[in-house]
C-alpha cells in the first residue's frame, strides 16, 4: 500500500537550495502522494512540480495584520494544504486551540486541506498520558467544527519528544495511538476513513520499518524533507 509523504521544510532552505531541490525532485515520475511545505517565500516555486502547502496560516481572514498570510492568499499561489497546530507553533508562538479552530475554519472556507498536528510532550509520554492529551487536543477543536468539515482534515500525530531528536516510538506504540485517533474521530464524529500521518524523526534509515504499519497512512517529515537524496529515497520506498 502506498503512503502519503508530506515534507515540512521549516526554515532550513534558501532560494538556491530550493531550486536545486526542485530540479532533483523533477526526476521522479510519481509524485501524486507527495506534498511539500516550504517557506511562504517559495510556495509558487513548486507550482506544476508537486502538490504543496503552507507551514501555517493566519487566524484572521484579512486586514491590517503585518507579517501574517491569509488562507485566501495561500490559495492564490496554487497551494492545496496547510499545516495547523505544529508543536513549534504551540510552543514558540503560544498558539492555542482557539487559534487552531479559527485557522482550520479559514482553510476550509477556501477549500484548502488542513493538516492538523497533535502530539504529547516527553513528560506526558513518560506519565502515560498520551491518549488523554490527544483526546483533549482533538475534541477541543472538533467539538466546535461543522460535522461536515471534519472529514476534510488530515491528522498528523507527532510526539513532540520525537521531533528532530532521532528518537521514535516503536511500531506497536505508533499503531496503538493511530488506531486510537481513528476510533476516537469515528466514534465521536461519525467520520470513518480519516487519514492519519505519523511524524517525528522519520528518515531514510527508519522508513522501511515504519512502512510495516498498515494503519499509518503516511508521514509528516521534517529535516529529511529538505535533503533531496533522503527525501527521494523516502518517496521511492513509499510508492
Amino acid at each position: 500500500m502506498s503512503k502519503l509523504v508530506f515534507g515540512n521544510q521549516k526554515m532550513y532552505m534558501n532560494r538556491e537550495s530550493v531550486i536545486d531541490f526542485i530540479n532533483n525532485l523533477k526526476t521522479l515520475n510519481n509524485l501524486e502522494n507527495v506534498v511539500v511545505f516550504p517557506s511562504y517565500l517559495y510556495l509558487t516555486d513548486y507550482s506544476g512540480v508537486v502538490n504543496f502547502g503552507s507551514q501555517d496560516v493566519s487566524n484572521n481572514e484579512n486586514g491590517a495584520y503585518t507579517g501574517e498570510v491569509s488562507a485566501s492568499q495561500i490559495k492564490s499561489t496554487g497551494a492545496k494544504y496547510s499545516l495547523v497546530g505544529h508543536s513549534e507553533r504551540r510552543s514558540y508562538h503560544k498558539e492555542d486551540n482557539n487559534d487552531f479552530l479559527l485557522k482550520i475554519n479559514n482553510l476550509i472556507k477556501e477549500d484548502l486541506i488542513p493538516v492538523f498536528c497533535i502530539g504529547e510532550n516527553e513528560t506526558e509520554y513518560d506519565n502515560k498520558e498520551t491518549k488523554k492529551v490527544l483526546f483533549d487536543q482533538i475534541t477541543s477543536v472538533y467539538n466546535n467544527l461543522s460535522i461536515n468539515d471534519i472529514p476534510k482534515i488530515i491528522i498528523a500525530y507527532e510526539p513532540v519528544w520525537a521531533i528532530g531528536t532521532g528518537k521514535t516510538p516503536n511500531n506497536e506504540e505508533i499503531s496503538e495511538v493511530v488506531s486510537y485517533i481513528k476510533e476516537l474521530v469515528n466514534d465521536r464524529y461519525n467520520t470513518s476513513n480519516i487519514k492519519v500521518l505519523y511524524g517525528g524523526s522519520v528518515n531514510n534509515k527508519n522508513v522501511d520499518s515504519l512502512n510495516e504499519m498498515d494503519i499509518v497512512d503516511g508521514y509528516l517529515i521534517g529535516g529529511s524533507s529538505s535533503k533531496i537524496d533522503e527525501f527521494k529515497y523516502i518517496i521511492e520506498r513509499c510508492l
